[in-house]
């Protein structure tokens, strides 16, 4: 068991093509922060926000929001028509941040009440009225605040869903691996965590080099989670003495972990219908990660199995 010193404190210097790729990031980044920006101001009601998982969405949507010390409520996952209206109800003056709640833009109930809470009233007092029946009675919310969406999906659907997508401003973000190679380096510069370091810059550049190189020699996409939440607490349990596995072995473990995952084919659900649902998610996963045919047909495979027919089938069919 190898219990790993601290190296020189010394800041690295990026190069110029890395300066050069993380400026053009940041200028991407800062549309996305004045959008964020714009609904905490109230200059917009609301903001839908999606592209390739692991590119900081939700960090930098929370640390717009965080710097502009607005309140906000942020939820995660699961979310319910009725769990969507109450949560409309008690944060009614607040800017609402809906992370991976994809599923709500699936469900017509859940639609009417955002159309209902993303749209401008004509007598311009922003207040906007949201109903909905309950035990036989109308409950009404006069909701003041906004909306931001973070996803990994695009919206594609009926005309309710287009509707939703006509009251807000609706943005793809899908920086190129160069770029978020960049960001890697850049925040490993910095130390970990950047408020109080415990990785100092030298050790944070060497980490996020070995997983910039392991995850191009697996093809597996970069992601800043695999850095931040995975590679950097790997590293530290190594330097600790916490591990009998070097920290390269662990994070390389989670690199092929990612590749199997890819690589797994689903267990047939038990009827047709729910076989055919569970494509049409596959299909949703896919358009949302990959923008080229070769690549969606590619991972569509890897997925299921099927022929290239029966993807372009599902895609028709989530699309009408």
């Amino acid at each position: 068991m190898v219990n790993m010193k601290h190296r020189s404190s010394s800041v690295p210097i990026l190069s110029a093509a890395d300066q050069l790729a993380y400026a053009e990031l940041d200028r991407r980044l800062a549309v996305v922060r004045d959008r964020v920006r714009g609904v905490a101001k109230g200059h917009h009601t609301g903001f839908y926000l999606f592209g390739r998982p692991g590119t900081s969405k939700t960090y930098t949507v929370r640390k717009t929001l965080d710097e502009l010390a607005v309140p906000y409520c942020y939820h995660d996952g699961h979310l319910t028509p009725i769990g969507l209206f109450d949560l409309l109800e008690e944060q009614h003056d607040r800017v609402i941040v809906l992370d991976d709640v994809s599923a709500i833009f699936n469900q017509q109930i859940a639609l009417q009440l955002l159309l209902a809470a993303l749209g401008n009233q004509p007598d311009e007092s922003g207040t906007r009225i949201v109903k909905y029946r309950r035990s036989q009675r109308n409950e009404v919310v006069r909701f003041t605040g906004g909306v931001i969406c973070v996803s990994n999906l695009d919206l594609q659907g009926d005309p309710i869903v287009n509707a939703v997508k006509s009251r807000v401003h609706y943005l793809e973000y899908d920086p190129t691996d160069e770029q978020l190679a960049a960001l890697m380096r850049m925040v490993a510069v910095k130390g970990w965590p950047a408020s109080s370091p415990v990785i100092n810059p030298t050790e944070g550049l060497e980490i996020a080099e070995f997983l910039i190189s392991e995850s191009k020699k697996l093809d597996v996409r970069l992601d800043m989670r695999h850095l931040v939440d995975k590679a950097f607490p790997d590293y530290l349990q190594h330097r600790n003495g916490d591990a009998e596995t070097h920290w390269k072995d662990l994070i390389r473990t989670t690199l092929e972990e990612h590749l199997l995952d890819l690589h797994h084919t689903p267990v047939k659900p038990r009827s047709r219908q729910d076989q055919k649902a569970l494509e049409q998610q596959i299909v949703r996963e896919i358009v949302g990660i990959y923008n080229t045919k070769d690549e969606r047909l590619t991972a569509w495979d890897q997925r299921t199995g099927k022929s290239s027919r029966a993807f372009y089938r599902r895609l028709q069919e989530i699309e009408r």
